[in-house]
């Protein structure tokens, strides 16, 4: 990027593709082909059916929350994010609806389709996909391997605990710090290689990844953005880290906009007016721990989760007003306890936090963090509180009770509380063996 003005628009860029279809007819589809059925959410591996055949795949998450004002993790302002006006979920919704059909063909090769609703978000192609497996014989019986091959829109490989977070998971709220980092849900297009192993030290995964990174992080010339993930599982532990590294020549962040939410950066074209733009490195990572109480020798019903993440980015910022060079060190974090104390029923808390450290220089540096509003930032913080209760092996519902604090709050302090009632429909999923 350069210090001469490049031309720019608030358009978004290249959005996932759309489908028209209303939130009712959304809502009942989802909740009449639910039943009976499977349904994975994480990554593109287990949704298959296991042997040759086609499987319908629906859930819904309807939620009515009631925080008083729109809370401030909307937005989250004071981090360097697309600049919209986020999705306010204050009051009833279809929360996310997701309809899908996968395909196996022989023990090798599958495919899946996906389409997902957002509250009033457009109908998109949540993920679309084809598969390739192969089993690699093993010397022992207790031993199994496998290499998955993966191609087109889906989800990166982040590990259960962080892919997810945010997505039809027990607390409706999404994470601050996913938010931080990847804007939400991280749903690309690509290429991932997978490889699984099973024995007696535990379950060991690896996937390398490609994508074409359209979206935050990533804008216009971010890809090809290369990925990995690395996860261990054995016994009532389960460990994942992962990482990828974006290196965008323009991505759009809107100024001061009323926008709704948008998967897709803002382009930096015609006359940089009302956007900021970055060009640089962004490194964005992850990791996290799981501990379950109920399969270790304690046999206790309590699951813990610890995961933190970061978004370290380098490069410069420019708008309409100048230029400035800009680094950041975003950090997030939060750590979980869910208690399942009778038959159906589980309770848990959640704490939250995500902070940054940010250095912008230049003649337009105070102009760019206005703008951005990088000179409103304070860290963001939340606690919340869970009490779910599954009605059927395929619904839950719950209550959640909450406060956040941060940027943005109606208080000086910035505090905002609310209250959440949720009703998943979910069937239970089955993995492949």
């Amino acid at each position: 990027m350069t210090s001469s003005p490049t031309p720019s628009s608030p358009t978004p860029s290249r959005p996932r593709a759309e489908v028209a279809l209303p939130g009712p007819a959304w809502l009942a589809l989802a909740l009449l082909t639910a039943t009976g059925l499977a349904q994975a959410h994480g990554e593109a591996s287990d949704v298959l059916p296991p042997e040759p055949g086609l499987r319908l795949d629906a859930a819904a998450a309807v939620s009515a929350l009631h925080s008083g004002t729109p809370l401030p993790s909307q937005r989250l302002r004071g981090f360097l994010l697309q600049g919209d006006a986020g999705t306010d979920r204050n009051g009833l919704a279809l929360e996310h609806g997701t309809v899908g059909l996968s395909g196996r063909l022989n023990e090798a090769l599958g495919a899946s389709v996906a389409l997902g609703k957002h509250g009033s978000d457009p109908t998109h192609i949540e993920s679309a996909w084809v598969q390739w497996r192969h089993d690699t014989p093993t010397q022992s019986a207790d031993h199994r391997q496998w290499w998955l091959l993966t191609a087109g829109r889906q989800r990166p490989a982040l590990g259960t605990a962080m892919g997810q977070a945010g997505h039809f998971d027990t607390f409706g709220l999404m994470p601050l710090a996913k938010q931080m980092a990847l804007n939400g849900d991280w749903i690309d297009d690509g290429l991932e290689l997978g490889w699984r192993q099973e024995g007696p030290q535990g379950r060991f995964s690896a996937d390398l990844g490609l994508w074409k990174a359209r979206v935050f992080p990533g804008g216009e010339g971010a890809g090809p953005v290369p990925s990995i993930h690395l996860g261990w599982a054995q016994g009532p532990w389960a460990i994942d880290g992962w990482a990828a590294r974006f290196t965008p020549t323009q991505r759009g962040s809107l100024v001061r906009s009323h926008i709704g939410h948008s998967h897709a950066a803002p382009e930096c074209t015609a006359q940089l007016r009302q956007v900021v733009c970055f060009g640089g490195a962004s490194t964005v990572a992850g990791a996290s721990a799981v501990w379950r109480g109920a399969q270790s020798a304690l046999e206790w019903p309590l699951t813990l989760t610890a995961s933190g993440w970061l978004r370290d980015e380098r490069g410069s910022l420019e708008s309409a007003n100048g230029l400035a060079d800009y680094q950041a060190r975003n950090r997030g974090a939060w750590v979980q306890g869910l208690w399942a104390w009778a038959p159906g029923w589980e309770t848990g808390a959640r704490l939250e936090r995500a902070w940054s450290t940010q250095v912008l220089q230049g003649p337009g540096a105070t102009l760019i963090a206005k703008e951005t509003e990088l000179a409103a930032y304070r860290p963001a913080q939340r606690a919340g509180a869970v009490l779910a209760w599954q009605i059927h092996p395929k619904a839950r519902l719950s209550a959640e009770w909450g406060r956040e604090q941060a940027a943005g709050g109606p208080s000086e302090r910035g505090t905002t509380s609310y209250a959440l009632l949720r009703l998943v429909v979910r069937p239970p999923t089955q993995a492949r063996p």
